[in-house]
């Protein structure tokens, strides 16, 4: 069976189960998308094939979740991307376009869900401290941090890479307004995203990074 049909094979039976997660076709996917990625030499099918593997890899560590349409519709972008790498030419490159509309579309469609449930994760925490920080919220902004990095969008990343370690630090002393900074570092996320979906780049705020690192502003 060649690379195509095992993609179509996998994307069918994930689709088939909706809205429960097939795990065994997120992994095969995943893993689908890993060897493409070490096979690839170009810059933007690399970080085409890096947003594929998270993506699936993702929905596999999280088989609790449902596979809901935001998913569905990155899944589909992954089979378009896998059909213009059939058609692109090392020399010719007429596809360049489109390959940077599908990263632009995959990297979205992941960032947004993914924050958003970021931000309505800590704000119940915010408003129950006393309970544990739930495990799926260190996954979430260490894949936001994994996602920013594909496609070199620096402003959330360092955000993300902030809040990765000031969660970490929670976990072994829980303070609450330091749970408050963390809600603030996701929906920082989500602001940097929606004026990046528009095409406007913007650098994080000084005193939400600050925050984030335990830092006094001066």
């Amino acid at each position: 069976m060649d690379v195509r049909a095992q993609f179509e094979s996998h994307v069918l039976a994930l689709l088939r189960h909706r809205p429960a997660v097939d795990l065994h076709a997120a992994r095969q996917l995943e893993l689908l998308c890993q060897r493409q990625l070490d096979a690839e030499t170009i810059a933007g099918w690399r970080t085409f094939w890096s947003l594929a593997t998270h993506f699936f890899e993702g929905l596999r560590l999280a088989p609790n979740r449902s596979l809901e349409e935001p998913e569905a519709s990155a899944t589909s972008q992954v089979l378009s991307g896998l059909q213009l790498r059939e058609q692109f030419n090392d020399h010719d490159k007429p596809v360049d376009d489109s390959l940077q509309v599908i990263n632009h579309l995959l990297f979205l469609e992941q960032a947004d869900v993914i924050s958003q449930r970021l931000v309505n994760i800590l704000n119940d925490w915010s408003e129950s401290p006393e309970s544990d920080l739930p495990t799926e919220a260190q996954l979430d902004v260490q894949s936001m941090a994994q996602l920013a990095q594909d496609v070199q969008l620096t402003a959330v990343q360092q955000v993300a890479d902030s809040l990765a370690t000031q969660l970490a630090r929670l976990r072994a002393k829980r303070v609450a307004d330091d749970i408050k900074t963390s809600l603030s570092g996701a929906q920082e996320v989500s602001r940097l995203l929606q004026h990046f979906a528009v095409g406007s780049v913007r650098e994080p705020q000084a005193q939400v990074l600050a925050a984030l690192k335990g830092e006094s502003q001066r």
